[in-house]
């Protein structure tokens, strides 16, 4: 550590770097010698406003990366969605193009933590720490209830200030993972030591990594070390620091439940840092420019906050006070009371904030299921629940709705629960079971209620086996009333091999489009009359494997779209010929999505391309911004509900693209309770005006188009 002095040089190390940078004179450096950092920070002044910032820069080994000078940038821009009063305010970013990419904040006079350390003289109090632990744990909180990952929390990151600390530093080992000339995922010194065991690999980083870096600040806080045993630690710490620390990301704490903690004996900065920090303020005060700015563009002020930034703001505030007393109390610890958080604005190429978020009693294993745009079905193993899209209210919840397969929407508010050779009726707004059909349980008709085939308002198609002396011989579909509960008629089906299906039936033309057995070859679709049952044809499908799991319909050209392995292919549904084949660079494990003439589809690597269903041929490809070293990857594609967003759901985040050329839209890191150690494997299902994100047990509502 850097001895200590009365006004605290050790926040001036060498001046590498330029004396100008964009429209701010560097005028002193934070950083303390031998503490490597994967980013510089300076002090700067405005000399068209005379304000002193702290700017934010790349390492030296990595400022000449073009690819990471890109990633800075973005992750600079996404660091303006952070709020509440423990996040450093983003006062700028470099402009795209710069020749060095930096982010200003507006924090000054500010001292990192290791050079708070060494104007101590050593590491901090124990009641500092604990003041300081519970303002970063709050930080975390609200970024994480919003679905931000920081990634980038290190010493360097935290800031101190006369009124508090402030975490800087968003994305910055997103950002480094991966840079030119360097293996994935290694960082320089104090960084590298702050990510948990494997994730040093180029892995990415989950909200659980985000409490692993904050114990290991915390343990430079106490101890001067950044990789010091817990055990050296004060008994006060001991404890929750180590869970921060656990090899096992379900072991570590939630940040709210941290910030609790380490409230109490909160006290603020030692007089010796404040010193420091009033002599830093001394020597480089705020001063009023002597002449107009001669920068030809002038200096952006805040703008004012628009009704998506006020929202935004109202979720963070609402984390907060889920901290409760905890928040208000690290406020007390650094400030003479609590301050509110910032609303901020939207910045093009971040996420939208949510609308709103909801966390129901257990994991959710199925996609969402969207009813008239309003109400969403949720499903775990054990429950099932109604979320209103509106404001995320759940509106009711039971355990005793067990379905043996998909549910179906019908017509008066209804949804099919299928079970167990019978099925019920049940309303989408209230949950209770309307009524139950048990004609179809393999007694007295000798028919047995199999799978639903396709729903359109009040009539229901479904495949039934039937039992002749006892045993199964062959299948027929039901076409079946929901309002008056009568069967209209029901037809023999002429399938061999089995009768496990390959996929749901699909109404076409006045015709339910039977599909084929998974043991069928060539795959075939049988067209019966909707109305009476009568025969109207088959066609077999060459090429399509048996093993095929989803088949979609396109209007354009009357198309059968296939998937399986890498390829892709369409083929005419009336006449059984193949259109195109499209073969992808990896393995497709989830179904293609189709939006006019456009097909888009996301492999195991997490490429996602756009196909144009007329000729086959490829209009654009977008790879994930973070490549997953998981050896299956089920990236998925979903479209928004107007098609004019493309979503990829891929092992860490939600990616938005435009369907037009793939130009990135935003990023969106889910996190919350019930998320996996694994990271994200939830749902992307799209309704009206937003995109429903579902993450363990946590749902979101991100706005869209």
């Amino acid at each position: 550590m850097t001895p200590p002095n009365a006004d605290a040089r050790a926040e001036c190390s060498d001046q590498d770097g330029p004396s100008r940078i964009g429209p701010y004179r560097v005028v002193d450096t934070l950083d303390v010698p031998d503490h490597a950092e994967d980013a510089r920070r300076r002090l700067a002044r405005d000399d068209r406003t005379g304000r002193v910032v702290v700017l934010t820069l790349p390492h030296a080994s990595l400022a000449e990366d073009p690819g990471y000078a890109v990633r800075f940038r973005a992750e600079a821009e996404n660091s303006r969605r952070l709020t509440g009063c423990w996040t450093a305010p983003v006062l700028d970013v470099a402009p795209a193009g710069a020749d060095l990419p930096w982010i200003a904040h507006d924090c000054a006079p500010a001292l990192t933590l290791p050079a708070a350390l060494a104007a101590h003289g050593g590491p901090l109090p124990e009641s500092t720490v604990r003041a300081l632990g519970a303002a970063l744990a709050e930080c975390l909180a609200v970024a994480h209830a919003n679905g931000l990952v920081h990634a980038g929390i290190s010493p360097g990151s935290v800031l101190l200030t006369l009124d508090g600390p402030r975490l800087t530093g968003y994305g910055l080992a997103r950002a480094a993972s991966g840079a030119a000339g360097r293996p994935a995922g290694a960082l320089h010194g104090a960084v590298s030591s702050t990510l948990p065991p494997g994730r040093h690999a180029g892995a990415p980083l989950r909200p659980q990594d985000d409490l692993y870096a904050l114990g290991a600040v915390l343990v430079h806080a106490a101890t001067g070390r950044i990789d010091a045993d817990p055990a050296v630690l004060p008994d006060g710490l001991r404890a929750s620091i180590a869970a921060c620390l656990s090899a096992d990301p379900g072991e570590r704490p939630e940040p709210r439940t941290l910030a609790r903690e380490f409230t109490t004996g909160a006290t603020p900065l030692p007089e010796s840092v404040r010193a420091a920090l009033a002599a830093q303020a001394a020597r480089h005060p705020v001063m009023v420019p002597l002449a107009p700015p001669t920068d030809p563009e002038p200096a952006r002020g805040r703008p004012r906050p628009s009704r998506r930034a006020v929202t935004f703001g109202a979720l963070a505030g609402a984390a907060g006070l889920a901290l409760g007393a905890a928040g208000a109390g690290a406020a007390r610890a650094f400030t003479d009371g609590p301050r509110r958080s910032r609303p901020v604005p939207r910045v093009r190429g971040t996420a939208p904030a949510p609308l709103w978020r909801l966390t129901v009693d257990e994991d959710l294993d199925h996609p969402p299921m969207i009813w008239r745009g309003s109400i969403a079905l949720v499903r775990g193993e054990q429950s099932v629940a109604a979320v209103r899209l509106r404001d995320g209210k759940q509106l009711w919840s039971r355990h005793d709705l067990w379905p043996t397969g998909d549910f179906t929407l019908l017509g008066g508010g209804l949804f099919l629960k299928p079970s167990n050779a019978e099925f019920s009726a049940v309303s989408v707004r209230t949950g209770k079971v309307v009524w139950t059909e048990r004609r179809y349980d393999g007694s007295g008709r000798h028919l047995f209620f199999d799978a639903a085939l396709a729903a359109d308002g009040d009539m229901l198609w479904f495949l039934a086996g039937k039992i002749v002396d006892g045993k199964e011989q062959g299948q027929v579909v039901v076409a079946y009333d929901v309002a008056r509960r009568r069967e209209l008629w029901k037809a023999p089906i002429p399938l061999t091999g089995g009768t496990e299906l390959s996929g749901q039936g699909v109404l076409r033309g006045g015709a339910v489009l039977v599909p084929g057995t998974l043991s069928e070859k060539p795959w075939s679709f049988l067209a019966l009359d909707a109305r009476s049952g009568r025969k109207l044809w088959k066609r077999s499908y060459r090429g399509v494997s048996s093993v095929a799991e989803d088949i979609r319909m396109t209007a354009p050209g009357d198309l059968l779209i296939s998937y399986d392995q890498k390829a892709v292919q369409a083929h005419d549904l009336s006449s059984g010929e193949r259109r195109w084949r499209f073969t992808a660079k990896g393995y497709l494990y989830t179904a293609p999505v189709v939006h006019g003439r456009t097909l888009c589809l996301t492999d195991e690597n997490s490429d996602t391309y756009a196909i144009d269903t007329r000729h086959g041929e490829q209009r654009w490809r977008h790879g994930a911004a973070f490549r997953s070293i998981a050896p299956m990857r089920y990236s998925e594609t979903a479209l928004s509900h107007s098609g004019r967003t493309v979503f990829q759901r891929n092992d860490s985040e939600v990616e938005a693209f435009d369907p037009a050329d793939g130009t990135p839209r935003w990023r969106f890191a889910p996190a919350g309770s019930g998320q996996q150690a694994g990271g994200f494997s939830g749902y992307v299902t799209s309704a009206p005006g937003m995109a429903v994100v579902v993450n363990g047990a946590t749902l979101y509502a991100l706005p869209v188009d």
